[in-house]
């Protein structure tokens, strides 16, 4: 089952330490997968009440699991205390609203993979779940929301746009799920509609506006969780010379912030302007951010030229060079090593988990610490505190993706 988008949300269990459910030595945690095919096509309302009775009853029993759902065949994956877990299979067996039943695995295991969610649901589609007249845009499939906020921000509804985010912060969706999934790829369908002809520049630029606002207002209600910032961890966010969107810059900000990081963020005019700033000021990376709105192939050679005087004229010889925008999403057919850049994060929530993996790995792991604290700004050797500090979210960003999925996240759709 891939390429599943998210529809149901609903049946997230507590943050952890607040769970009720946790086993015992004497209650050994199960697990069990198995299939079946519905006896007849389930509607909207059909699933809802499955769903409703299906949490409660795993509520109740300390389960926790999937769901997913797909024309009709289920596919379903249940976790928790073994006694439960063989009422659950005598009574799913019995059920006639399914036959073709067929286990695909039982056993034990150290840890549950949706420990966050009573029920965790998934369809190939929205439709399978909401109803034509009653669906909220928040709930449906990431590509509807994406184009639900880029039609709000073209339409200038900054209250429809707040109310969007509203609803999806409600359902449990941080600020990288928001960028990942909705402020991102919303960039994506303005950049398509004016290829179809649907909207022109001028407008979106206004749009890329209130969406900027919206990265705003998202940063400041974060700011309670601000980490210390780390001595030695500053970045120059820029978009090149001539870029006039700034949405991943924004963005980017935000994130390198909460990161701990110390944040200068520019927007020169044109390469002099560039290479006065990282001759004259020691950074540890440098972020080239192009538009979130097209891919900028005609951008490319220059931005290579760009990224080869960067680093001649920087203060900093082992300066990281980042780069980002839609040219280097997954859509894209661009790599960092065919610009020079050392680091190219498909997503700016993905940024600094990339960037703080590869200075692990390439500077700081070969001792090339900067050493001797300079009154030009140059840092001091990181002591070892410092480097705990910085290496544990760098890896823990670095394979979030897993541990989302262990939380019961989203899958990444395929």
């Amino acid at each position: 089952m891939i390429g599943l988008g998210v529809v149901g949300p609903a049946g997230r269990r507590p943050p952890p330490g607040m769970s009720r459910t946790a086993p015992s030595a004497e209650r050994p945690l199960a697990t069990l997968c198995y299939r079946s095919k519905a006896s007849r096509l389930p509607n909207s309302d059909d699933l809802a009440n499955l769903l409703s009775l299906a949490r409660s009853r795993n509520k109740a029993a300390g389960v926790t699991g999937m769901l997913v759902h797909e024309g009709g065949r289920f596919f379903q994956w249940l976790e928790g205390p073994s006694e439960a877990l063989d009422d659950l299979w005598t009574s799913i067996r019995r059920d006639d609203r399914h036959g073709e039943i067929e286990l695909l695995g039982e056993g034990v295991t150290p840890i549950r993979l949706f420990s966050e969610w009573d029920l965790r649901f998934l369809s190939r589609s929205a439709s399978d779940v909401l109803s034509d007249g009653g669906a909220s845009a928040a709930t449906g499939t990431v590509n509807e929301v994406a184009a639900q906020l880029a039609r709000l921000a073209l339409a200038g509804d900054d209250e429809g746009m707040d109310a969007l985010v509203k609803e999806r912060r409600a359902q449990g969706d941080d600020v990288q799920v928001l960028c990942r999934q909705m402020l991102e790829p919303a960039a994506h369908q303005l950049g398509d509609w004016w290829c179809e002809d649907r909207c022109d520049s001028f407008e979106i630029t206004l749009a890329l506006a209130r969406l900027q606002n919206l990265v705003r207002s998202l940063e400041v209600k974060s700011d309670s969780t601000v980490r210390v910032a780390i001595e030695g961890r500053r970045v120059l966010i820029s978009p090149p010379p001539l870029e006039t969107h700034l949405l991943g810059a924004s963005l980017l900000g935000g994130f390198f912030r909460q990161a701990g990081w110390s944040v200068q963020a520019e927007f020169p005019k044109t390469d002099n302007e560039l290479l006065g700033l990282v001759s004259t000021h020691w950074f540890d990376a440098i972020a080239l951010t192009l538009s979130d709105v097209f891919t900028r192939q005609e951008r490319l050679a220059a931005l290579i030229q760009t990224i080869s005087d960067v680093r001649a004229a920087s203060k900093n010889p082992t300066m990281a060079v980042i780069v980002g925008g839609r040219a280097f999403r997954p859509d894209g057919s661009n790599e960092s090593s065919t610009v020079g850049a050392d680091v190219h994060y498909a997503s700016a929530s993905d940024a600094v988990g990339d960037l703080d993996y590869w200075l692990f790995m390439h500077r700081f792991s070969r001792d090339q610490v900067s050493q001797g604290a300079e009154d030009d700004g140059r840092p001091a050797k990181l002591g070892p505190i410092d480097l705990v500090r910085m290496i544990t979210p760098a890896l823990s960003r670095r394979f979030k993706g897993a541990e989302s999925l262990k939380r019961g996240g989203e899958p990444d759709e395929a």
